[in-house]
């Protein structure tokens, strides 16, 4: 594949280890043939000729770069199965970090399984756990089967009066429905395609939640799976990490304009990437945003110029560094894109601590500070909150130079996620989510008169509170979303936890838009999660919503829309 590849992959180091490798090759072969290009197709070498370069590549490459040494230090020599892991992660370290070892490894690998390559055993990605033979039972007026694992609210695009919706369903595959806001009509659900995660005994894996898109000739697109990919995708040429969760990246495209009865695949896209998001642009343009691999990886995104129906070659944001002192840890991010105008994506991102061990901690998961940067895609320039254009890809020591919006390394609270901002005034926030082991709440750091202001209260706590039809105020107030605005009083739909531990979907009025008092509750359940995805329209309007509500295994997607939830007609 090719991409926009990080400038610092390619150096006078590089020139000169091709001019070894060619000699080396000579040697290997004992005939005078040339050395692959990079813009050729591979040759088959054998054995011999391919690991008398690696050994070399090596060689020269770990006087300067201490991860060979970290990384061959895991293996243990009496045993063979540590011995073939190690070399896979070795091979892939290498892939991803020095270009000139792909063309070495791609020429050996022709015509290879995994299996010939690496003598190790299948992946144990499973068991499976058994879903219980009886449901706790949830409200009627949903429209999805029962989902599995963790969905979220699907992925929706509301084109004309029809709304799409898109999510993770049956053993992880990707659904699509259509709901027509004039007729109250439903097509579907329907499967779109296949995914790779949770088939066979693997267990169910809901990182492969898709998303929707529709372009300027109106074709749907569907991006969905991914979770590291699989082995038999062979090394990933985007990062150092190998793939250790599975799950191959796919993108679909509806064979006809607005109809989602049958679609076919696209093939631009790395079968690596985990997690996507995605949006529109007002000329346009579609950004998908990908995280190119497993943890260790970097962040990029693809770009849909208007008018195309195949993704660009990837830009790679950001690039993941082993700690010079502690070459087995790796600091690397988790990026949160959000679109803020018909031009600009703002990306909220956190300090994600790694290792080559794959050890987490989970009661942070590694996860420090909060960071603030801004994509313009008229000119496709990345900004910090000073206006200073950015260089990519970014790395943890520019990070902290240019884009620190809230320095925790030095505080118990952990930012756990984060979410870009822009205040009334149009200054640039995030909003974190702030844990420590007795507290977890949001939070917020702004750009205030030039410089970041952290453990701010989120807009929604500013003199909002919510009351219950007796006047009580509800103290657990987990979210409020406005509806269409009127002059006298406002509407919105609000998540709330009474103080009998019943979640409650319900709807709010306000006079001053600051004082909300419960006028109706559509749903209360006990143990229960309900979470909601505002529907907007192309006036940024709030028209309804998608809720996901679960209760022990049952999970189910509802849509609500002007007062009322929409069941399937069928």
């Amino acid at each position: 594949m090719k991409c926009k590849q990080p400038t610092h992959a390619y150096s006078l180091k590089s020139f000169f280890m091709m001019i070894l490798l060619t000699a080396i090759f000579f040697l290997s072969t004992g005939c005078m043939q040339p050395i692959i290009s990079q813009n050729q197709s591979p040759k088959s070498i054998t054995s011999e000729q391919f690991y008398a370069q690696r050994h070399a590549l090596i060689d020269v490459l770990s006087k300067d770069d201490p991860v060979f040494s970290a990384l061959q230090a895991q293996i243990n020599p009496q045993d063979v199965e540590s011995q073939e892991y190690w070399r896979w992660r070795i091979d892939q370290y290498m892939y991803g970090q020095y270009p000139e070892f792909q063309t070495i490894y791609d020429a050996y690998r022709n015509n290879k399984t995994f299996l010939d390559i690496y003598n190790l055993p299948n992946e144990n990605l499973g068991p499976k756990k058994a879903m219980p033979t009886t449901l706790p039972s949830v409200p009627k007026g949903h429209f999805t089967e029962n989902l599995q694992g963790n969905p979220h609210r699907g992925w929706h695009y509301l084109s004309g009066d029809t709304l799409y919706i898109t999510y993770q369903g049956q053993l992880s595959d990707p659904y699509i429905a259509s709901f027509n806001l004039k007729t109250n009509v439903w097509e579907g659900p329907l499967k779109a395609g296949e995914s790779t995660l949770s088939k066979d005994d693997r267990k169910f894996d809901s990182h492969g939640r898709p998303i929707i898109e529709i372009d300027s000739l109106g074709h749907i697109h569907i991006v969905y799976g991914g979770h590291g990919g699989e082995r038999e995708d062979g090394l990933n040429p985007l990062s150092i990490d190998t793939p250790h969760a599975g799950g191959r990246m796919l993108h679909l495209m509806s064979k006809r304009p607005y109809d989602i009865s049958e679609f076919e695949y696209i093939d631009d896209i790395s079968p690596f990437a985990s997690y996507t998001k995605s949006y529109k642009m007002g000329n346009g343009d579609i950004y998908l945003f990908t995280r190119a691999g497993t943890h260790k990886s970097p962040w990029v995104y693809y770009k849909m110029t208007a008018g195309q129906q195949r993704f660009e070659a990837p830009v790679i944001i950001t690039w993941p560094t082993p700690q010079k002192d502690n070459p087995i840890n790796v600091d690397t991010f988790y990026i949160n894109p959000v679109k803020i105008s018909d031009t600009d994506i703002a990306i909220s991102f956190l300090w994600h601590e790694c290792n080559f061990l794959e050890y987490h901690d989970k009661r942070t998961y590694s996860r420090i500070n909060a960071y603030y940067v801004r994509l313009d895609t008229r000119n496709e320039t990345f900004y910090n909150a000073q206006g200073e254009s950015v260089s990519l890809p970014i790395t943890l020591a520019q990070a902290n130079t240019n884009m620190l919006a809230f320095d925790s390394t030095d505080r118990e609270e952990t930012p756990f996620t984060t979410t870009p901002i822009l205040l009334d005034d149009g200054s640039p926030a995030v909003i974190y989510e702030a844990r420590t082991k007795d507290m977890r709440e949001h939070r917020m750091t702004a750009f205030i008169n030039g410089q970041w202001t952290h453990s701010l209260p989120t807009p929604s706590k500013i003199n909002t509170t919510l009351y219950d039809k007796q006047n009580h105020k509800i103290e657990n107030l987990l979210k409020l979303e406005k509806l269409g605005t009127q002059s006298d009083q406002q509407t919105a739909m609000v998540i709330y936890r009474d103080k009998n531990k019943q979640t409650v979907y319900a709807e709010a009025t306000s006079k001053n838009g600051s004082d909300w008092f419960v006028s109706k509750t559509h749903l209360s359940l006990q143990s229960s999660r309900i979470q909601m995805e505002p529907v907007k329209n192309n006036l940024d309007e709030t028209i309804g919503f998608i809720l996901n509500v679960r209760k022990g295994a049952s999970q189910r997607l509802y849509l609500w829309l002007e007062g009322a939830f929409r069941p399937l007609n069928h």
